[in-house]
């Protein structure tokens, strides 16, 4: 499960960088956290988010960082998501805005079996920064940044 992410990372990202560089994609630097009832997560990730029309892009959020589970014993963890987001209005600079994503996701651990969730949040935007929350492996919360 752990080499599908990665080479699915490494078949993307030189795609996504490309685009980036031409106008299309754009880049966040986020942190999100993943609570479930046995288990914490904590990712520090990279997003790569691709408009498809004025009011849906499409994102890949790769993810690293550590899980604490009831013994207390911090592992590697990570996470790799395939989104599609939906803002009803399009948000200026200056205003705030409110939007849908739904996905898939692949959580991987150290010593532990992967396993693929379905992910479904809400957020909402201003200027660069934004704010996240819903379900996918447990309760998400993220916060992140355009670069």
């Amino acid at each position: 499960m752990r080499g599908a992410i990665v080479a699915l990372a490494l078949v993307l990202a030189p795609a996504l960088a490309a685009q980036a560089r031409a106008g299309a994609s754009s880049f966040e630097l986020r942190m999100d956290g993943i609570l479930a009832r046995r288990s914490t997560m904590t990712h520090i990730g990279l997003g790569a988010t691709r408009p498809m029309s004025r009011n849906v892009e499409l994102q890949l959020v790769v993810g690293g960082g550590a899980t604490v589970r009831d013994d207390h014993d911090p592992r590697a963890s990570g996470r790799a998501d395939l989104l599609a987001r939906f803002a009803p209005a399009p948000v200026s600079a200056n205003r705030w805005g409110a939007y849908a994503s739904a996905g898939v996701g692949a959580l991987v651990e150290r010593d532990v079996e992967g396993r693929a969730v379905l992910v479904l949040l809400l957020g909402v935007r201003k200027g660069d920064g934004f704010f996240e929350a819903g379900l996918g492996g447990g309760v998400r919360l993220g916060v992140g940044m355009k670069l």
